[in-house]
């Protein structure tokens, strides 16, 4: 027996194209669907299973992972068949609407039901809720991040904590792969996706400007459900990724620069802002020139004030200089401005720029080459002032000059970035670890998040920071990114940035493998802000302080003494004063406290 295509149109709610979409990825693949295509009865149950409204993410992922979507080893019954089909030219009618078959093929009539239109809310708002993951097993697991309903265009933090080789980074990467992947299929370049088979994330949720998003990812197709309903990926609004990490081992995916070969990596929604370039970690002066080029681009009132503030916390000046040499080339004119001109053909920055504007951007290189070879100087300095409103027009403009010509290799690389310090200059190579850390991953998130919605990754930001500045990061960030709707992901070790949270807009997600080497996930439900150090190393991170090992030890030995009568009533007392006199300096939640005190109300 089988139904046809116009059945499970109308019970489903959904378009023919959405129809065809989820077959194929289940195993029933029809060269020239219509809504009178036949299908058969078990895939016919199977569709109306995965499609269900009543299912939520998780039981999706299910249902694909049980039908051997993932790769199982489970293939699609040999009985299945094709077993109905219509005259290549005939018309196709539904509920008196005649289509075309060459419509239908290009998805000219894809929504054929009623569903409600899709309105999106005025005001913005972004946050990522669920992940869903399959282990190599086939069990489905789901990672709670958040609801922040009281959000209003403020930053929102997420915290991912866990012990070492709990996956953290690499999580970071597959949601990464994720939103890239979902890209590349909505923009029509699925020759670049990846398969879905080789990661454990399926399914992401999230909360876009009033709307719930559901999207899973079968094979290399996605789905997306929202407010519900299955939708057109082209209904969807997706957030742009910003991807950060300081430390030498990076898992997250790193971008080209020009010249080098182009990955799936390399495109506008995507920007990692990490120290590494073509896969090799690069100096403090490079990600510092870099830095201050991001900046010079979208530089205004409140991009000034929010430099001046992390200028000020780590005691700099509100100035920054550049000091740089031209390379001198032997070409003639005419040569030179042509190897130019050709590396600005090449440009992926400048493929949309016709063939007036790029040799209008030729020109423009050239002529700043030959003005400061011509010069007589052997070097040249460029200075931003950031208390004044003068790095604006051909002062920016110079910058950009020097960034591009760094690339086109006539900018040497031993240029310099100088910050200044009470009437002393520090180039970036000779700050301390720490104040370039904060620095740059302030100043470079806030420049790359200039999306209308924008997801934060970043990975370790504790690194190189003193536990003082530890505490001061999320607050940093936040100011920064004051007005920006944009949601941050935090793996970290750290208790002290977990402390630091803003309340209403803040989680803490716990995650460790269990014995499987499954990842799982608890949520904190409790806001951590104003935790002391020990009720965040003791309640989230499970890890009891030297303080609390020390304490435990004396009253283990106090104990053993007492049931081996080696102990005098009045050295017991003693020992339980000293013992209460420490534990008024532990937290309230500490069992060790608790414990004390069952001892001290005992033996009274």
């Amino acid at each position: 027996m089988a139904v046809r295509a116009n059945k499970l149109l109308s019970e489903l709610n959904i378009g023919i194209a959405t129809l065809e979409s989820m077959l194929n990825t289940l195993g029933f693949k029809e060269n020239y669907f219509t809504p009178n295509t036949k299908i058969p009865d078990d895939m016919a149950i199977l569709v109306k299973a995965f499609g269900s409204r009543d299912n939520d993410l998780r039981r999706m992922v299910e249902i694909a992972a049980e039908n051997g979507v993932y790769g199982n080893q489970k293939e699609v019954p040999s009985t299945l068949k094709i077993v109905g089909r219509m005259d290549l030219d005939a018309l196709n009618a539904i509920d008196g609407k005649k289509i075309s078959r060459h419509q239908l093929r290009d998805n000219q009539y894809e929504t054929l039901t009623d569903i409600p239109p899709l309105v999106y809310s005025n005001k913005q708002t972004f946050w990522i809720s669920e992940l869903v993951l399959l282990s190599p097993n086939k069990e489905v697991n789901g990672i709670d991040i958040g609801s922040f309903e009281e959000a209003n265009k403020q930053p929102l933090f997420s915290v991912l904590i866990g012990t070492n080789g709990a996956g953290k980074s690499m999580l970071m990467k597959e949601i990464v792969d994720f939103f890239l992947d979902l890209h590349a299929c909505i923009n029509g370049t699925e020759q670049r996706i990846s398969s879905a088979n080789k990661g454990r994330l399926k399914g992401i949720s999230y909360h876009i400007d009033g709307s719930d998003c559901e999207v899973i990812r079968l094979e290399k197709n996605y789905f997306v459900r929202i407010d519900g309903y299955f939708r057109s990926l082209k209904e969807l609004r997706i957030p742009a990724i910003v991807a950060c990490h300081f430390g030498a081992f990076d898992k997250l995916p790193i971008q080209k620069v020009n010249g080098s070969a182009q990955t799936k990596y390399d495109v506008p929604y995507y920007k990692y802002v990490g120290a590494h370039v073509n896969g090799s970690m690069i100096s403090s002066s490079a990600i510092a020139f870099r830095l201050l080029f991001a900046l010079s681009e979208q530089m205004d009132d409140e991009q000034r004030k929010n430099i001046c503030s992390i200028l000020d916390f780590i005691g700099y000046d509100h100035r920054v200089s550049l000091s740089y040499t031209m390379v001198m080339k032997d070409k003639k004119d005419g040569a030179l401005k042509e190897s130019i001109a050709q590396r600005v053909e090449k440009d992926r920055e400048y493929n949309r720029l016709d063939k007036k504007e790029k040799n209008a951007k030729t020109n423009q290189l050239y002529n700043f080459y030959k003005t400061k070879t011509a010069s007589g100087k052997a070097q040249h300095d460029y200075d931003i002032d950031f208390d004044s409103d003068t790095t604006t027009g051909d002062t920016i403009d110079e910058l950009r000059y020097i960034y591009k010509l760094k690339q086109y290799d006539l900018v040497n690389n031993s240029t310099n970035v100088i910050f200044h310090k009470r009437g002393s200059n520090i180039t970036s190579e000779e700050m301390s670890s720490g104040e370039f850390d904060m620095l740059a991953t302030v100043l470079s998130i806030s420049a790359a998040a200039d999306y209308p919605h924008t997801l934060v990754l970043l990975d370790e930001p504790e690194l190189s920071l003193h536990p003082n500045w530890q505490m001061t990061l999320i607050d940093n960030l936040d100011r920064a990114l004051k007005n920006k709707v944009c949601h941050l992901l935090i793996a970290t070790h750290s208790h002290m940035i977990v402390s630091d949270l803003p309340m209403k807009r803040s989680s803490v997600i716990q995650a460790e493998k269990d014995e499987n080497s499954n990842l799982k996930a608890t949520t904190i439900s409790e806001s951590t802000y104003g935790w002391s150090a020990e009720e965040v190393l003791l309640k989230v991170f499970k890890m009891a302080t030297d303080r609390n090992r020390y304490f435990g030890e004396r009253i283990g030995k106090l104990l053993e003494r007492m049931g081996n009568n080696t102990i005098s009533p009045k050295e017991v007392r003693d020992e339980l004063k000293e013992l209460q006199e420490i534990s008024m300096h532990l937290s309230d939640i500490d069992p060790m406290k608790t414990i004390l005190n069952t001892i001290v109300e005992t033996y009274k």
